[in-house]
Order: C-alpha cells, then sequence, then structure tokens
C-alpha cells in the first residue's frame, strides 16, 4: 500500500512539475538575461555559435541551433484498422544580436524544443 501511495505521490510530482516548471516562456525568460552582456560571455557560457552572419549595418547575429532525432510514437487507429507511426522532430534555433561593441541588443529562438525550468 505505501508503494502504491509513493508512487501516486510521485507521478502527481512529475505532471505538475512538468507542466509548470518547463516551458517556453522560462526559455524566453533565461535568453533575456544576456541582453546588455557581453557576446563573448555568452561564447564562453553556450560554446561556439553554429553560424555567425555580419549585417550590413555592422550588427552580428550569433545562432546557436539544437537537434535532437526524436521519437517514433505508433498507435492504432481503430477506424482505419491499422498501426500508425509518426516520426517527431525537436530542433531549438536561437539567435542573438550583438552591436559592434559586441554587446547583446536583441534575440529570438523558435522550435518546440526551447524549453527550460524554472
Amino acid at each position: 500500500m505505501k508503494t502504491i501511495v509513493i508512487k501516486t505521490v510521485l507521478i502527481l510530482f512529475i505532471t505538475v512539475c512538468s507542466s509548470s516548471c518547463i516551458s517556453s516562456k522560462n526559455y524566453a525568460n533565461r535568453v533575456k538575461t544576456w541582453e546588455g552582456h557581453d557576446v563573448n560571455n555568452l561564447i564562453t557560457s553556450w560554446g561556439p555559435p553554429a553560424d555567425v552572419y555580419t549585417m550590413p549595418n555592422g550588427n552580428k547575429m550569433y545562432t546557436w541551433l539544437y537537434t535532437n532525432d526524436g521519437y517514433i510514437t505508433k498507435r492504432y487507429n481503430e477506424y482505419l484498422n491499422q498501426i500508425e507511426e509518426r516520426k517527431e522532430t525537436y530542433y531549438c534555433k536561437t539567435t542573438f544580436t550583438a552591436n559592434a561593441n559586441n554587446t547583446i541588443i536583441n534575440w529570438r529562438f523558435q522550435g518546440n524544443a526551447c524549453v527550460a525550468f524554472k
């Protein structure tokens, strides 16, 4: 009985934490903290970017890309009487813009894997 209660509490904790602790809003809050900082500190923390683009005005865009082949989901479709497979790929592309003084002035991200803990 004690094991069942512990498992139930653990499942509830994981469910609540995954729905409120991990989100793209938290990722945005983390990325936003780099605004106003030197891009060299960001590179030291995140590692080398996947791409660097120099804009016509001299600003530079630094892009990091995370990809994961994901997983394959299978489910039975009772209407078609067959098993369906679907592959999900996860990615997060994060771009910071730095001015000529190497100060981060802007950022943006896109993708379904751009999430962070609170």
